[in-house]
């Protein structure tokens, strides 16, 4: 039932989708308990029934029963309804998405309208997801993410106002995508690594974990998201690699051609958060655009940027080069968003509904 429903949503139109009579679904597919309006609402209803019983037992008979009797439905309808949770009397937001389903790796863009408190909060994948309002302040947005290894299947989403008490639960799908195989050739000490470089590309983790880790910033970035490199992809997101007739992890970006030395610039606003040169990205950027957005620029042939450096959309950040495990001059572009590894080109055509 809850995928028959989901089908049905258009882009962008209102999703009254799978409200939940009972309890609604979790991220991790349990049930949570309903909300504490529902425990309210009982407690109104059971001290309906015994002024509704004594009515009843007290009633004429004859026609004056049978009027009484309709008389006694109307006015304990009325008293229900008044007793229901505000979820139910409120429809409260628009909410709205960009589809009802995405494959492994991709995104939704999410649209919440109608409501003027600041507490309203979307929950996806166990995480809150992080709006951001529009110039006129009436409309919100943020991207619902699914990383490149996210199990196919149907995931819950809560829309919530702690303010006013408003509830709701949606559905969304995640498919499966065969993104396909590439291989690659490259010099033996790049794919077998000594102890050396073993320890040092462990110690590069650590940093780039670091950075998924900490809070969410205020979001810099406005509008549509552009390409860094406007050239020929060479190497598409979520390929599975084998390199050197060996199987590697999937491609977690996108490698855009460009000749050394050829400017690269930064896809939107944010701040350089690490700016360095490591084992197998070589010369590398990565810019927190605010939002739980994160952008990362590799095999560089020089950086142009600083680490804490505010960066304007189009600004040059380096230039195109190989450095690091690469096989020629290209630029690796990849993309996360709330800790999901997500294709970046998928972004750009998403975020071009947020232009003016």
């Amino acid at each position: 039932m809850a995928r028959h429903v989901a089908s049905r949503i258009s882009p962008f139109q209102p999703f009254s989708g799978i409200l939940c009579a009972s309890s609604p679904p979790s991220a991790d597919g349990n049930l949570l308990k309903p909300v504490s309006a529902n425990g309210a609402a009982a407690s109104k209803r059971r001290a309906i029934r015994p002024s509704a019983a004594r009515w009843a037992s007290e009633r004429p008979k004859g026609r004056q029963a049978s009027f009484t009797k309709r008389v006694s439905a109307v006015f304990l309808m009325a008293l229900s309804l008044a007793a229901m949770p505000f979820e139910s009397r409120s429809s409260g937001p628009d909410v709205s998405f960009s589809s009802d389903a995405m494959v492994r790796g991709g995104l939704i863009l999410l649209r919440v309208q109608g409501c003027e408190s600041d507490d309203v909060q979307v929950v996806w994948m166990g995480k809150e997801i992080p709006l951001v309002r529009d110039r006129e302040g009436t409309l919100r947005h943020g991207f619902l993410a699914a990383d490149l290894n996210r199990e196919p299947g149907v995931y819950p989403v809560a829309v919530r106002d702690p303010s006013s008490g408003f509830e709701k639960y949606f559905e969304l799908r995640v498919n499966d995508r065969d993104y396909g195989v590439r291989n690659i050739r490259l010099p033996r000490a790049k794919v077998e690594l000594d102890e050396a470089s073993l320890r040092r590309v462990k110690a590069e983790a650590l940093a780039v974990n670091a950075l998924w880790n900490a809070e969410c910033r205020p979001p810099e970035w406005e509008g549509s998201f552009w390409m860094p490199v406007n050239n020929k992809i060479v190497g598409a997101f979520g390929q599975r690699s084998i390199i050197n007739k060996k199987k590697r992890s999937p491609h977690t970006g996108v490698d855009i051609r460009g000749k050394t030395g050829a400017p690269v610039r930064v896809s939107n606003s944010g701040t350089v958060v690490l700016a360095a040169d490591h084992f197998f990205t070589g010369k590398s950027v990565y810019v927190d655009h605010g939002s739980c957005i994160f952008s990362m620029y590799f095999h560089l042939d020089q950086i142009r940027v600083e680490e804490g450096e505010q960066i304007e959309k189009g600004g040059i950040l380096g230039s195109v080069g190989a450095t690091g495990r690469a096989a020629g001059p290209h630029l690796h572009w990849g993309v996360q968003i709330n800790g999901a590894r997500v294709n970046p080109l998928m972004l750009i055509e998403l975020s071009r509904e947020l232009d003016p």
